[in-house]
């Protein structure tokens, strides 16, 4: 009970926040709000039009909770973080199952720690927690198993798995969990133990592979990074995570990208370093215990999918992600407690030694919970997510483009265009964000301040003189203003790029014809 209620405090803003970035895969997602939407969910993945991946579970709940609160933000989000409660419960029991000192501390710390607000806090990130939640429950069938060998819970744990799977395909490093979990309680894995864990493979292989056509069919990734540089990131990454966890500030959700060349030493020293660690750690371990090692290898496998080894369309902004490393945290978070634990029990047994000890615990849960409660708000609307990321990420991709966006939705017309402008200073002469100005301009036109929309359309101009409706709009603007002469050539400009625009030919036409009339 205190586990879930320190987590439902601690992601109060979220009970209030609205939807933001790629939630719009879900809200726009057909199936989702069709009374008998969840069949396309499950045989039909193009239905879902914007989600390249195969994750059917995750809409399934998206679909259950439509008809029950509709598209309401508040639903979604308190769903997020009973999931996120759950979670914490089930690591709780898992640790203390397998010994692990300081299990609840460790869940407390897992379940208030700021680097989960992403999975938490933002809707779509709902496939963490799922494919958490499974993965955990799936963990205790094993375990069962293990113990009573009954063939039914060796048949729920596939199950699980499966749907695991179907919530995202991390889950696939369970098995591979599951053995390190075999050689740290006996030294060594035995043939019967691939065995067991074989049929979770080939399920996971075969769900992943079809979630991969599916990806490679429909996701549109315009970027290449070579084997060599996909190392580079992944050894970077692995490093990068860990360091987070132990200073989670700042925690700007597209975090900048970092060198990937792999041309020079420095650039692989962390994979160096990772593979190191790993050696000392095994040749330690008749000293130190197999529990390090097995945490380290737990973190590396469970986060593996993400490092950047395979490509995803999220590379195109950053290479790592908070959201990413939600349920391998919990390895290092245990290694962490445990070995706090086991160091504390050395200390002189005194009053004051466990009052110290409790107060100092107690401090950093609270330091955690006040992150993530300030974390959490930054999910509230689009304005204050995209604020947040520009604040820390000036040059992060489309940042600035999707806060004008947000910013025009308010009216907030000046400091969007500001938005714009700064995303097309950085280099991006892309048409979309053009459009984004030709927008900003219309709106200004439609409130007749016609010279406010006439050096917006200048202004796009300048960056991509080929846009005949930047022409168009211009004239438009001109015509309006009584620039008679001026917005006749801006017509005959469109033209020249367009001959078929038959909306520049018309109103070319019309100011002719006044001219005329006018003489």
């Amino acid at each position: 009970a205190a586990l879930l209620l320190m987590a439902a405090v601690a992601y109060w803003p979220a009970y209030f926040a609205g939807f933001v970035w790629d939630d719009v895969i879900f809200l726009e997602a057909p199936p989702v709000a069709a009374p008998y939407g969840l069949w396309d969910i499950w045989s039909n993945p193009a239905s879902v039009s914007l989600e390249a991946h195969y994750w059917p579970m995750v809409y399934t709940t998206f679909w259950l909770e439509h008809k029950l609160w509709g598209f309401n933000p508040a639903g979604f989000h308190i769903v997020n973080v009973l999931l996120h409660g759950a979670v914490t419960a089930l690591l709780w029991r898992l640790l203390a199952r397998l010994a692990v000192p300081g299990a609840w501390f460790a869940a407390a710390v897992f379940a208030l720690h700021p680097i989960h607000a992403e999975a938490v806090a933002w809707v779509i990130a709902r496939k963490d927690l799922l494919a958490s939640l499974f993965y955990l429950l799936a963990a205790f069938c094993w375990l069962r198993y293990h113990e009573q060998r009954q063939t039914g819970d060796y048949i729920k744990m596939l199950a699980l798995f499966a749907a695991g799977m179907f919530s995202k395909s991390l889950v696939i490093t369970l098995p591979a969990a599951i053995l390190i979990w075999v050689w740290w309680r006996s030294g060594r894995v035995a043939g019967r133990d691939f065995m067991r864990v074989a049929p979770m493979f080939l399920i996971g292989l075969a769900i992943a592979a079809y979630d991969i056509s599916i990806f490679t069919a429909r996701a549109q990734i315009e970027f290449e990074y070579s084997y060599l540089e996909r190392l580079v990131i992944a050894g970077k990454a692995l490093w990068f995570y860990p360091a987070k966890l132990l200073w989670p500030h700042p925690l700007p959700v597209v975090y900048p990208k970092w060198d990937a060349s792999p041309d020079g030493l420095l650039n692989w020293l962390p994979l160096i370093a990772a593979v190191a660690l790993v050696a000392v750690l095994w040749r330690a371990r008749r000293r130190m215990g197999r529990g390090p090692l097995a945490a380290a290898l737990f973190f590396g496998i469970t986060v593996s999918p993400m490092l950047g080894l395979a490509l995803n369309s999220y590379m195109l902004y950053a290479f790592a992600a908070d959201r990413y490393v939600y349920l391998a945290s919990a390895g290092l978070i245990a290694l962490s407690v445990a070995a706090a634990a086991t160091a504390g029990r050395r200390l002189p047994d005194g009053r004051a030694t466990i009052r110290a000890a409790q107060t100092l615990a107690a401090l950093l849960l609270v330091c955690y919970g006040a992150l993530t409660w300030k974390q959490a708000r930054i999910y509230h609307d689009k304005v204050t997510f995209y604020s947040h990321i520009t604040a820390h990420n000036p040059v992060a991709h489309s940042a600035h483009f999707n806060l004008g966006n947000a910013l025009a939705g308010k009216g907030r017309l000046e400091e969007a265009e500001a938005a714009y402008k700064t995303e097309i200073t950085q280099g991006a002469a892309d048409p979309k964000y053009v459009q984004a100005i030709n927008y900003l301009a219309s709106l200004h036109f439609k409130e007749k301040r016609y010279e406010k929309a006439q050096d917006l359309y200048r202004y796009s101009i300048s960056v991509n003189p080929e846009d005949a409706d930047s022409h168009q709009n211009l004239g438009s603007a001109l015509a309006q203003s009584g620039r008679y002469q001026e917005a006749l050539v801006s017509f005959e400009r469109a033209l020249s790029i367009d001959p078929q625009m038959e909306e520049a030919r018309a109103n070319l036409k019309l100011l002719r014809q006044k001219l005329k009339e006018s003489r």
